[in-house]
């Protein structure tokens, strides 16, 4: 066997050889360790889900970092948080909606040196990013984007029967009757989702009512407030909509209002800009207009999304580098966010007029003039248990007993008990 040079050994022990270890300045066995995974939901701006597989590959190659980005639907998201905290294994990273940092603080990595950096940069996190991930004193999740509600509706409908754009739910309610005998109902989801809560909770700050106090503990759905809600939703449900809305998913009414049925729906601007993005015909006819007030005045949701490392994570250090890569690198940021057409939006207080707002004049109601935007369980603080009274859909479920027969007595107790046992941890 002949024998061989220093230079012959090293390059094929080590397949790259020297040569390659100096070009990249990364020994193969770092390069092997330095991978990742990224849980993500099916995001409901496609293009958004896009931009984040050409980000992706960018990363790697500036970083050396390999990523793997796996999508899921977002009902589908909760069992497999749970799923991978029981079995300490899974994905590094994975992005949050509303309150889940609090539900799973204890098995999250402090991040606050990657926020606190960021608010150097954008300034300070708003409201909603606060309440959802800065758990106890620490960031568990870093703050990612939120999508704000508002009222999507056929425009060129309207126009056609002389009808003005609602400013109340009661509002809504008379429009609805016209819209309704027009075949183009009201889409508003009683269901097991997320979009039933979001909308659910608007008509109960609106009216002054709320399922738990501010003081965090004391359950309160069981109110005149929460009946005057409930009563709405009966006459709602009978008189503007369809029993379709009962199996309703959090797609459906973003399908309705898309495929020319529903005249009027309660969402962000994801239903509008993919019908724009995807040239449907519907799209020409659809706006938005400000969220619906009461006699509490005009209150809406907006959900905010956070990235979580989780502790058992044997990759904490690159996971971090992805969170400042995507978020960090400013330019990296803005093109994310302007991939989602304003489904997105910055939860940084100098990023609030973001040039995303100014690439449709369709979106100027995001502007949200007049409108207090909160977090679920508002007026109580974030807490893992809002969460999972979130995660149990009381207030659907409260709603979907009361249209389908149930008195609303006896829908306001059953929820007012589910509520209870919650707060108590049972």
């Amino acid at each position: 066997m002949p024998s061989l040079t220093r230079r012959q050994f090293l390059t094929t022990t080590t397949g790259a050889g020297l040569a390659g270890i100096l070009a990249t300045g990364i020994p193969p066995a770092r390069g092997q360790q330095r991978e990742i995974s990224y849980l993500c939901w099916n995001n409901f701006a496609p293009l958004s889900d896009k931009k984040l597989a050409e980000i992706g590959p960018r990363f790697t190659k500036d970083t050396s970092i390999k990523i793997r980005i796996d999508h899921i639907a977002a009902p589908q998201q909760a069992a497999k948080y749970a799923s991978e905290v029981q079995t300490q294994a899974g994905h590094d990273l994975v992005e949050m909606r509303m309150h889940v940092p609090w539900l799973y603080e204890p098995q999250l990595v402090d991040v606050s040196d990657i926020v606190t950096n960021l608010e150097k940069s954008y300034g300070k996190v708003i409201p909603p990013g606060y309440e959802a991930a800065h758990v106890k004193g620490v960031w568990r999740a870093v703050p990612q984007y939120h999508s704000i509600f508002v009222s999507a509706y056929r425009e060129d409908l309207f126009k056609k029967a002389s009808l003005a754009a609602p400013k109340t739910w009661e509002d809504l309610y008379k429009v609805g009757l016209e819209l309704k005998k027009m075949g183009h109902p009201v889409g508003i989801p009683i269901s097991q989702n997320f979009d039933t809560i979001s909308t659910g909770s608007a008509v109960m700050w609106c009216h002054g009512a709320m399922e738990v106090d501010k003081d965090g503990r004391t359950v309160k759905i069981n109110s005149e407030q929460t009946a005057q809600v409930v009563e709405w939703y009966k006459k709602m449900y009978r008189d503007c909509m369809e029993p379709e809305v009962l199996s309703w998913t959090d797609a459906s009414n973003n399908e309705s209002l898309q495929q020319g049925k529903a005249g009027w729906i309660h969402n962000p601007v994801s239903a509008y800009i993919v019908a724009r993005d995807q040239k449907l015909p519907s799209a020409d006819g659809i706006n938005h207009h400000l969220s619906l007030s009461g006699p509490g005045g005009r209150h809406d949701v907006t959900a905010p999304r956070s990235i979580g490392i989780w502790k058992f994570s044997k990759n904490i250090e690159p996971s971090k580098e992805w969170i400042r890569y995507l978020l960090g690198k400013k330019e990296v940021y803005d093109e994310y966010i302007m991939s989602g057409g304003a489904f997105l939006l910055p939860l940084y207080t100098k990023m609030q007029d973001h040039a995303v707002l100014k690439t449709d004049p369709k979106l100027a109601t995001l502007k949200g003039e007049g409108t207090n935007y909160h977090t679920y369980g508002w007026p109580a603080p974030a807490s893992d248990k809002v969460q999972m009274i979130t995660n149990s859909f009381i207030l659907p479920n409260m709603i979907a007993k009361a249209v389908t027969g149930t008195s609303t007595k006896d829908a306001i107790a059953w929820a007012e008990n589910e509520m209870k046992k919650v707060m108590a941890g049972s």
